[in-house]
């Protein structure tokens, strides 16, 4: 494996997670860098692609990098195959594709690095996840990919999308980070859809679904718990609980942003049900990556042939847009 530097750069938000990053590079001996970024950003979109000219300049300075998201943690040392360009994938029933958060390029990647932000500022509406996959499907990018899991915590992948672990993990890429504001996140990657419920009910619905994928403890002990309605200052796994008026929240976001645990989804096995469930249409995702172009100069150099989208793609993708 070539030498690497662990890099990420956090906002004040976001500042509570650098020590655990820090000390994981510490023990397993990676050099490690990390920048504080004084203001916080006002649209996610604008932080993604800050990120992109971030590891540029990190790739700059030392060669070759590994970029993890500030809330990351390293579980086992990072295995010697790993190496760049390699990217974290994921693929449920009803999506795929690249996800940055754990991302590891060098120097022979700088122009590739440049088509990557170039393209997230022509498209700022959208991830640069969604950007990394319309590349990857214009042209012909030799990424390594390390699958993500979210759900399964019997999985052999080597990237857990949560705080829990198991024998073959060796990265923890948490969304615990988005607890304060979860619809500011989930709108950024699902676009704006029909509202069926109240904000209120959709922030509470969507942390259920973070605290069911980032929870390391025993689902079922904390059931008992919250249904005894006796307790009012119970932890667990890093959590916070209060069965007595039936609150929870991560010990990092207790009490400001604690919340109603009777909201639904009501156990992990539904969460990982709805979360599996096939879409009946095409989602952001994959309509967004069908929006996108090379111009003719990045199309003549870098493009792969163009096939000429069919009648039923275009109809799905202007459906996919009416009904947001």
């Amino acid at each position: 494996m070539e030498p690497f530097t662990v890099v990420t750069y956090f906002t004040p938000e976001f500042e509570c997670f650098a020590p655990g990053l820090k000390s994981d590079c510490d023990t397993l001996g990676y050099p490690f860098h990390c920048e504080d970024v004084a203001e916080p950003f006002d649209d996610v979109i604008k932080a993604f692609d800050f990120k992109i000219s971030f590891v540029r300049r990190m790739v700059e300075r030392y060669e070759n990098v590994l970029w993890l998201d500030v809330e990351c943690r390293i579980v086992r040392p990072i295995p010697e195959h790993w190496s760049s360009p390699l990217i974290s994938m994921y693929e449920t029933e009803g999506s795929n594709g690249f996800s940055s958060g754990v991302l590891m390029l060098d120097k022979s990647q700088l122009e590739f690095i440049d088509i990557w932000l170039k393209y997230a500022k022509k498209y700022p509406r959208y991830p640069d996840d969604f950007v990394l996959d319309f590349l990857s499907d214009s042209m012909s990018l030799n990424f390594a990919t390390v699958p993500l899991e979210f759900y399964n915590r019997e999985t052999q992948y080597p990237i857990a999308r949560g705080l829990w672990k198991n024998a073959q993990t060796i990265i923890q890429h948490p969304t615990i980070n988005r607890w304060p504001e979860p619809m500011r996140y989930r709108r950024a990657f699902n676009g704006r859809e029909r509202r069926r419920r109240s904000e209120r009910e959709l922030i509470s619905r969507q942390r259920k679904a973070i605290f069911y994928r980032n929870f390391a403890g025993d689902f079922r002990a904390v059931d008992e718990v919250m249904f005894s309605g006796e307790k009012t200052d119970f932890h667990d796994s890093g959590w916070i609980f209060d069965s007595v008026r039936q609150l929870y929240a991560p010990e990092l976001f207790w009490p400001a942003f604690r919340d109603d645990y009777t909201a639904k989804p009501r156990s992990f096995e539904k969460s990982w049900e709805y979360f599996m469930k096939k879409p009946t249409g095409w989602t952001f995702r994959r309509t967004a990556i069908q929006s996108m172009r090379l111009d003719a100069v990045d199309a003549k150099r870098h493009g792969r042939p163009v096939r000429r989208m069919k009648l039923s793609d275009r109809i799905q993708i202007w459906l996919a847009r009416f009904n947001r």
